[in-house]
């Protein structure tokens, strides 16, 4: 009996050690893996797709990708070049501004990449033309505050694509 009860708790600690590299006792979170193949400008984008239609605000997660079916674009929130906000509860000589990069595949290729510029306390959205469509960025989220860093994942932009 006593044979059978140390081959049982050699056993469990057997399982036990070996739990871990399975991930089920470790506190390791597992990676979000994007896959994604770019091969000679082909786009292949395998995460979440927003559809959406032209004149129409949407919310585009950074890495996600917009599918405007009746044209048959694709936008995908590729980039954050620069985010210099001025963070809320600061007061700051200049109140900064955020530049994101949006890929504009056609065809199932890399059309072109907008860079838009969004400046805090004005009116006026950040708006490049592209042929016949107007892209305008009316928002990004989440707005900078004073000591918290915002990780590039966490991104959201509003956008609407328009016809000239």
């Amino acid at each position: 009996m006593r044979t059978l009860r140390v081959f049982i708790f050699l056993i469990f600690l057997g399982i036990e050690i070996c739990l871990p590299s399975y991930g089920l006792l470790s506190k390791i979170k597992p990676l979000r893996i994007e896959i994604q193949s770019i091969n000679q400008g082909n786009h292949q984008q395998f995460t979440d797709r927003v559809e959406t239609t032209l004149d129409t605000q949407f919310h585009l997660k950074y890495g996600q990708v917009a599918y405007i079916q009746t044209e048959g674009i694709k936008i995908k929130f590729s980039e954050v070049i620069e985010d210099s906000r001025c963070p809320s509860n600061v007061t700051c000589i200049w109140e900064g501004q955020v530049i994101v990069g949006l890929d504009i595949i056609k065809n199932g290729r890399k059309f072109s990449t907008l860079k838009l510029t969004l400046l805090p306390g004005r009116d006026v959205s950040a708006t490049q033309s592209l042929e016949k469509y107007t892209v305008i960025l009316r928002e990004v989220l989440p707005y900078p505050k004073n000591g918290q860093r915002i990780v590039t994942e966490d991104y959201i932009a509003k956008i609407v694509v328009a016809k000239k």
